[in-house]
């Protein structure tokens, strides 16, 4: 019977460069605060501490964010009209 030979649990990634300044948890509740974050994608992309592409997929996504955030509150906004429509 031969011993396999185990793989190391820990791996190092030469390549990988980790962001010196960590950055704290982002709060992505109001459309401010997602108009927020996408300033700071942006410049972080003009500093040169996040890639362009990196920095449009981040944009694009919060920019995503930001319509289904329109769409709920206009979506409650025709539920309370339909509500008060429909009183006689």
């Amino acid at each position: 019977m031969s011993a396999k030979r185990k793989t190391p649990a820990i791996s190092a990634v030469a390549s990988e460069v980790l962001d010196p300044i960590p950055r704290q948890k982002v709060r992505l509740h109001t459309v401010d605060d997602l108009r927020l974050e996408m300033g700071r994608v942006y410049s972080d992309m003009r500093c040169g501490r996040l890639e362009s592409g990196e920095g449009t997929k981040l944009a694009y996504v919060l920019g995503q964010m930001v319509k289904v955030f329109e769409l709920a509150v206009i979506e409650k906004r025709i539920e309370a009209l339909e509500a008060t429509h429909e009183k006689p």
